[in-house]
């Protein structure tokens, strides 16, 4: 299954200052040794490649009663079980190599990609600090780490989405690796991994510096389940009705727990960006909230006050990550216009009938 869709249109100054490879710092990246960067890039995909693994893991186990739900913190505790507690200095290294590995051939790298694009939207809405590229010269050094520290937290949570949303997909299109017998599912997750670490060393090139602009663009406009490997496609395939909505609900979650969205402001701006806003599951806030929980295990603990008169705030940043889709085409009108006039070839003259 090949479900259409639309590259997102954000493509504002600071966001692509952020993630256009013309853009990073590469002198920086250039004073760290090659043996620097290639570690911390085999330990981004070692980290990205267990966020990935896991969540297949909670897909599977979800009925069991420890069951929290997706995007409840995976990726930072998996950050800090990878990086640990890192001094400022390393940490300033790590956040440059980040970057840089997101500009990178291996596909594991879109997951980061897709992040880091959602993070420096959310920024660059707010008008506050501009993500982790911020100078930390001068005397504003310690004030800069602590705002790289506070936006990483952040990237992880967006880093959930996003492995959020390739596992959602892998479990209709590639439903092997979520199979109850555990010999054939181990099977099926033992391919996945080699295939991405083969990827990951075949990305690798002279000196890692060679990213390309088209790299960006391929992250950016294909879905993120087109990009990353894959270890078969299963025959028979799940069927996915709504891929659009479940890939907008589940990229656009942070900002439901960062703003505390209740379903109805998660309605109104779903209404907003589909095309059919009153298929299944958008008629009402309770079928939303049961579609979130049992279809696309998303778990709300926090109530929120539904905004009536305005849209919810991070609304901004949601029309920038999914422009809003036009209406489908119609191509039936029923029988309504039957046995209606619609008049001659003389009343239209404009038009060759």
């Amino acid at each position: 299954m090949n479900p259409e869709f639309r590259p997102s249109t954000a493509t504002s100054a600071s966001r692509d200052k952020l993630t256009d490879p013309k853009n990073v710092d590469v002198s920086s990246v250039r004073k760290t040794d090659d043996d620097s960067f290639t570690f911390h890039a085999l330990m981004i995909h070692a980290w990205l490649s267990q966020l990935l693994d896991e969540a297949i893991e909670i897909y599977v186990a979800r009925r069991n009663s420890k069951f929290f739900g997706m995007q409840s913190g995976q990726a930072q505790r998996g950050f800090l079980r990878i990086f640990g507690h890192l001094g400022d200095v390393e940490f300033q290294r790590l956040v440059q190599n980040m970057y840089w590995f997101t500009t990178c051939e291996d596909p594991v790298a879109v997951v980061l990609f897709r992040a880091l694009d959602a993070l420096s939207a959310e920024h660059d809405a707010q008008g506050d600090f501009s993500g982790m590229a911020a100078s930390a010269g001068g005397g504003r050094a310690v004030e800069a780490v602590r705002w790289m520290r506070e936006s990483m937290d952040r990237w992880c949570e967006w880093v959930d989405a996003f492995v959020h949303v390739q596992t959602h997909a892998q479990w209709h299109l590639a439903p092997d690796c979520f199979d109850n017998d555990l010999a054939k599912r181990r099977s099926a997750l033992k391919a996945l991994k080699k295939r991405r670490m083969e990827r990951f060393f075949s990305s690798r090139r002279p000196n890692w510096q060679n990213a390309s602009v088209e790299t960006t663009r391929y992250y950016r406009e294909l879905p993120i389940w087109h990009v990353m490997p894959q270890a078969q496609i299963s025959q028979p395939q799940k069927p996915w009705p709504h891929p659009e909505l479940d890939d907008a609900v589940i990229s656009l979650w942070p900002l439901v727990r960062r703003h505390h969205w209740t379903f109805g402001d998660l309605l109104t701006v779903m209404k907003d960006l589909l095309p059919d806003p009153e298929s299944y599951p958008l008629q009402g806030e309770r079928n939303l909230a049961t579609y979130c929980l049992h279809s696309l295990r998303l778990r709300k603990t926090v109530q929120g006050k539904t905004s009536k008169l305005e849209r919810p705030t991070g609304y901004v940043v949601a029309l920038r990550l999914f422009p809003p889709m036009p209406p489908r085409p119609v191509f039936y009108f029923g029988e309504a216009l039957a046995g209606e006039d619609l008049g001659s070839a003389a009343d239209f003259p404009g038009l060759d009938l």
